[in-house]
């Protein structure tokens, strides 16, 4: 294996330190990679691994051996991190990857027999909720020695990772061997990933009518569906603001004003107060969405959703609620069918507005 650091400094040295995707593929061919990242392996390019650097803004794959290995990096794109791509892939032999961004949003996966084995975001490794696959914890005997909380050089760990779970080696006969430059066309999203498709929501109302009729028609049903739920999850269900807002159409323009003027002080309250509670808060209280100041937080950001929402109104009522469902993330957090059953509508939500 090469050492994190080392790997790290020929990132620099490549100028791929900011936002790359390393992902290789244990025994597979090249032809058949390139074809499951969407590209046409009979229209391929020599381009030097150094020259990478220049291709900061296409979607491009660089595509190589290492011994039997097949690697692909990806300079400021992330497919190889994607459920789409990591499945069909890992059909030809085990597949890890390692991706990270400008905004150090990133990803270590493992993938096995056309499943996601695990992933999870390298930044925050020790955070159970936040892996996902069949097998949570398939990566720790492979990251055994790796030391994921050293920001310095956190970037070649995930590399040295894949190394661990591939047999991949990004030596210097790699760096210096032929690559194959190819441009993709992203392949599409899945409709439902592998940790939606046999959820039991599916088996039950609004589902079976969101997925018997998904397009744009149905997208005020689904944002109405999930502000009502994170209304219950930040216990405002019954608040006078916030009944007011749901039928804020009714009200004349002043009072409709009045209303959003409302909500935004409303918005600014809970979130002092949610700092003040913070401050206090016994460090026992160790999962975030457990603290008081937590729920208080949640109420302060579902303020701000209802403010937008009767803004939408002015000066003309609108019927149907603007996209609110990324706003609400933040506020969705946490355990329970309550929280599942928002990440499903907010799942089916973005696919039907990819079919407007």
């Amino acid at each position: 294996m090469t050492s994190p650091p080392h790997l790290n400094d020929l990132l620099d040295e490549l100028g791929l330190g900011e936002a790359t995707t390393f992902t290789a593929v244990h025994g597979a061919d090249e032809d058949a990679v390139i074809r499951r990242f969407g590209g046409d392996p009979e229209r391929t390019r020599p381009l030097p691994l150094e020259e990478l650097r220049d291709h900061y803004d296409s979607q491009l794959i660089l595509v190589s051996r290492s011994g039997p290995e097949v690697v692909v990096v990806e300079n400021n794109n992330y497919q190889g991190s994607r459920e789409e791509v990591l499945r069909p892939l890992s059909r030809l032999g085990r597949t890890a990857s390692a991706f990270w961004n400008v905004n150090a949003v990133s990803r270590l996966s493992l993938a096995e027999g056309g499943l996601v084995s695990s992933a999870f975001e390298m930044v925050a490794p020790e955070e159970p909720e936040h892996r996902f696959g069949t097998r949570p914890h398939a990566w720790d005997p492979l990251l055994e020695g790796l030391d994921l909380d050293d920001d310095a050089c956190l970037w070649g760990t995930g590399m040295a990772a894949v190394e661990r779970a591939t047999g991949a080696r990004f030596d210097e006969a790699w760096i210096r061997g032929p690559h194959r430059a190819v441009a993709i066309t992203p392949v599409p999203q899945y409709l439902l990933g592998q940790g939606l498709v046999n959820s039991p929501l599916l088996d039950r109302e609004p589902f079976l009518t969101y997925l018997a009729g998904l397009g744009p028609a149905l997208l005020g049903r689904m944002r109405r569906h999930a502000l009502d739920l994170a209304l219950t999850h930040a216990d405002l269900t019954d608040h006078p603001l916030a009944r007011a807002a749901l039928t804020a159409d009714t009200l004349p323009a002043t009072a409709r004003q009045r209303l959003r003027d409302d909500l935004t002080a409303a918005h600014d309250q809970a979130l002092t107060q949610a700092r003040t509670l913070l401050t206090g808060e016994p460090e026992e209280v160790e999962t975030e969405w457990e603290r008081p100041s937590h729920l208080v937080f949640r109420q302060g950001l579902v303020f701000d959703v209802l403010a937008w929402c009767v803004a939408a109104h002015l000066p003309t009522p609108t019927d149907r609620l603007p996209d609110i469902l990324s706003s609400l993330v933040t506020a969705m957090t946490g355990d329970g069918e309550r929280v599942a059953e928002f990440w499903m509508v907010k799942h089916l939500h973005d696919a039907a507005r990819e079919r407007t």
